[in-house]
């Protein structure tokens, strides 16, 4: 896709829009996708589950060391964990965006593909969310969840004795950061 501006403020909402919405995915679930007043996605079990959290630039990620990418990425990830971690599977996410008028559209972009990456092939659906013009880089994302008729696992259901798992390698973020920190790449 070619990018039509240099910033979002070269573009009007719709002509924004317009720029990234096919390279966001559309859920399995999904039933009216972006483009009308607001979403609708299918919740067979009748419930569902609901996060949301907000990243706000040079508070939770530096866009000198991070690319739209990688934030999209991780705006995503850190909501679908906690979807999966109540024993739902996701089903649609929506995001909210507070943009500088500076914002190239090349990041919003690759924003937009981190989060495709992180949604795609899980058949979750970025299904909407907000445009808004501000000072400080903002991404807010909701994310929904199906039980499948399973009882939500709460933290309370937690008892001595229960095994406590973690995946992956513990001290990478911190390592990660010290080196950034630090000024090398």
């Amino acid at each position: 896709m070619t990018v039509p501006a240099d910033v979002v403020a070269d573009l009007n909402e719709d002509e924004l829009i317009a720029s990234f919405l096919p390279l966001l995915p559309r859920g399995s679930r999904t039933l009216v996708p972006s483009g009308d007043d607001a979403a609708v996605v299918a919740a067979p079990d009748g419930r569902f589950c609901v996060s949301t959290d907000v990243l706000v630039a040079g508070h939770h990620f530096r866009a000198d060391w991070s690319s739209g990418a990688d934030v999209g990425w991780r705006a995503a990830m850190q909501n679908l964990s906690d979807i999966a971690g109540m024993g739902a599977e996701p089903t649609a996410m929506v995001v909210a965006l507070v943009l500088p008028p500076s914002t190239p559209v090349a990041w919003l972009h690759d924003f937009c593909r981190g989060l495709g990456e992180a949604c795609g092939p899980l058949g979750v659906g970025v299904d909407g969310g907000d445009l808004s013009a501000g000072e400080q880089l903002v991404v807010a994302v909701t994310v929904h969840g199906d039980l499948g008729g399973r009882a939500p696992v709460l933290r309370s259901g937690a008892r001595p004795g229960d095994v406590v798992a973690h995946s992956g390698r513990l001290g990478r973020s911190a390592a990660g950061y010290a080196l950034l920190a630090s000024g090398r790449r």
